[in-house]
């Protein structure tokens, strides 16, 4: 299936690969082994701000910058995921991971994580994230099951829940398949 451009709902694209909406700009470009710490930091942010009230706080607090560094490097270094970044200045305002699945009965390809600033959701960064990493292609991918603003999200970029549930091993939370056909 052939790629598109990146897309973003109410947002300018141009063929670099940026995305704007009013005075705000993002810059989409894949991520290399320099990023990892820009992308630790980052995602570890987002993990105390998006998931305050959802995930244990004893997680939250045992997974150091270094555990999150050590998992992002191995996951560049050894190809198991495709990881691409949203930048606005030097900073890291969108992460995005996607790569083939572990599950048979689902799409050939999973939408793995995708992290947006706080002060950039909304924005259309996300969209453009996803667009660029599975663009209309049939995929799924895994979301906290008390997180109803991501299902929202995914719901409206034509993901549905499948039925399947699992317990993510991690943090003991119950997560949902969404899947696009």
């Amino acid at each position: 299936m052939g790629r598109r451009a990146p897309a973003c709902e109410h947002v300018r694209v141009t063929t670099s690969h940026t995305c704007s909406q009013s005075s705000s700009a993002a810059r989409l470009r894949p991520a290399s082994l320099s990023d990892v710490g820009a992308i630790t930091e980052f995602q570890a942010e987002c993990w105390r701000e998006a998931y305050r009230d959802l995930v244990p706080q004893g997680y939250v607090d045992r997974v150091s910058v270094e555990d999150r560094e050590v998992r992002w490097r191995d996951r560049l270094v050894s190809g198991s995921r495709k990881i691409a970044l949203a930048e606005s200045g030097n900073a890291v305002i969108g992460v995005v991971s996607w790569g083939e699945p572990n599950a048979s009965d689902a799409p050939a390809l999973e939408l793995m994580s995708l992290y947006v600033a706080a002060g950039h959701r909304g924005s259309g960064v996300a969209a453009a994230l996803m667009d660029l990493a599975i663009g209309a292609a049939p995929a799924y991918l895994w979301v906290f099951e008390k997180n109803p603003r991501a299902q929202a999200f995914y719901a409206k970029h034509g993901f549905l829940f499948d039925g399947h549930r699992k317990v993510d091993i991690v943090t003991g939370l119950w997560e949902r398949r969404f899947v696009r056909r």
